[in-house]
């Protein structure tokens, strides 16, 4: 008992010298020219004064204090930014130098000890990991390999849509398209359906969507002990813990110095692709369903649309969204304004270098806004107004949705570290969405006005509505498209 107070009094004191010793050290010169930012607090730095929500708190900064802002989290510097050019410098022409990834607590002990492609530090595992995902995952011709089986889970999301709607009650649409996406990618990754009727296993695959959706809240908490290691050294919640018998396992190398796939690799790739494309196309698509059922003008130009492209005599096809130019525009304007995460995974710098005539410090971690980049009044107009027609090609050309050379919204991220499966992504968000919006009509519960359809976000490494969507669904095609 003694020795515990002994520790508190010192861990106390230590505390309160740091504190004196920060507040009264005199302003040395420094050699380095830091972008501009918010004051810090002695210690925590800027870490107190982020909310419940960092990426409107870090938007902030930046429109107080310029486009690219610096900021001390614990003992860890910072960038942040929501600029357009400033995110191309990042992200194309310095790319060698952000492309690493900061070894996170969460990325530790959620991402197999950072093994996975999302996670890894820049090094030859990252690069490893990713060939294998676009040289035998995401190939083009793997793709097309899985059309069949995409235009059978679009098939089942009406099909399940449809005996919903029956009784005439509001819909959970984050769990039909967490359903839809979550069938999409295992039936891609492990040859297997999990919802629907007669497949393989409906409440683990549900467990799993739940745990998904926990493990993306979890990756994007800013957590203490990432910025102060004595918090770490405290664990005040068990955080840290002692490694079991399965986790020295699988820190143990290959045999005789070889290399192979091991299984928690396996596990990794595995787990990035079903959480990414779960999660991310779910709560885009819900998103959009929420924007759209909320502004019935919008809700009517895509099924114009839809109706001269498809028709009322088939079911919508993969071979029709590029002609979708409208609904491509819908989808380009729900990244802007709800991007499915409010950040792009942090990078980290792998040595010091310039930006905008500041100086960036080696291992400066990068916070790139694009929650705060839909926004910015600089470089859109009506930020706050859902308005697809914004984004529509004056030539008449398709839309693009997953890249452009104008950094204006950046869903897939760019450079090195961009979204292997964007293509992919795009496909499953583009079929959900037709499909809903060409065999249903869609309003909102009984006794609300699509105007109070709330867009409430809650902050994660994705950012889903803070509540379900609920909607009705009316069938507006002939009985059979929906058998």
């Amino acid at each position: 008992m003694e020795f515990r107070i002994i520790a508190i009094v010192l861990l106390c004191s230590y505390f309160a010298a740091k504190v004196i010793y920060q507040w009264l050290k005199p302003n040395l010169h420094t050699p380095h020219k830091l972008p501009p930012g918010p004051p810090r607090w002695p210690l925590f730095g800027n870490l107190l004064q982020l909310g419940s929500l960092p990426h409107r708190d870090f938007a902030s900064f930046c429109e107080k204090y310029g486009p690219l802002v610096y900021l001390k989290l614990g003992n860890v510097g910072a960038i942040t930014t929501n600029d357009p050019e400033i995110i191309r410098e990042i992200l194309v022409r310095q790319d060698e130098v952000f492309a690493s990834r900061p070894q996170t607590l969460a990325a530790t002990h959620l991402a197999y000890n950072s093994g996975d492609v999302a996670l890894a530090p820049m090094g030859p595992k990252w690069k490893r990991m990713r060939r294998i995902c676009m040289e035998h995952l995401l190939t083009t011709k793997r793709l097309e390999l899985f059309v069949n089986h995409r235009a059978e889970e679009a098939q089942h999301l009406i099909q399940d849509v449809w005996a919903r709607s029956q009784g005439n009650k509001p819909i959970n649409l984050r769990d039909v398209l967490g359903s839809f996406s979550m069938n999409n990618v295992t039936r891609m990754l492990l040859g297997k359906q999990y919802f629907g009727a007669g497949t393989a296993g409906p409440q683990e695959a549900l467990e799993f969507m739940h745990i998904t959706h926990q493990l993306f809240w979890l990756l994007g908490l800013i957590y203490l002990g990432d910025y102060l290691p004595i918090w770490r050294w405290v664990d005040p919640y068990g955080y840290e813990g002692e490694m079991d018998f399965v986790d020295v396992l699988l820190t143990l190398p290959g045999e005789d110095g070889k290399e192979p796939l091991e299984d928690v690799e396996i596990k990794a790739l595995i787990q990035d692709m079903i959480a990414a494309a779960t999660d991310t196309s779910a709560v885009t698509n819900e998103w959009a369903m929420a924007e759209v059922i909320k502004h019935p003008r919008v809700l009517h130009k895509i099924q114009q649309e839809l109706d001269t492209v498809v028709g009322p005599n088939r079911m919508v096809l993969e071979s029709d969204l590029p002609q979708l130019n409208y609904l491509r525009c819908v989808v380009r304007e729900t990244f802007r304004m709800h991007p499915a995460g409010p950040f792009l995974i942090p990078h980290e710098s792998l040595r010091p270098t310039t930006i905008n005539g500041y100086d960036i410090p080696e291992g400066t971690r990068v916070f790139i806004n694009t929650h705060g980049l839909g926004r910015n009044p600089m470089v859109w107009d009506n930020i706050e107004e859902f308005y697809p027609e914004r984004h529509w090609s004056l030539d008449g050309s398709r839309v693009e949705i997953s890249h452009g050379s104008d950094f204006k919204i950046l869903p897939f991220s760019a450079g090195k570290r961009r979204c292997p499966g964007a293509p992919l992504g795009v496909v499953f968000v583009l079929m959900g969405l037709a499909r809903l919006f060409h065999a249903f009509d869609w309003l909102p519960p009984d006794g609300m006005k699509p105007e109070e359809i709330d867009t409430e976000e809650v902050y994660g490494m994705t950012m889903p509505k803070a509540q379900p969507l609920m909607a009705l669904a009316k069938p507006r095609l002939a009985p059979q498209f929906y058998l």
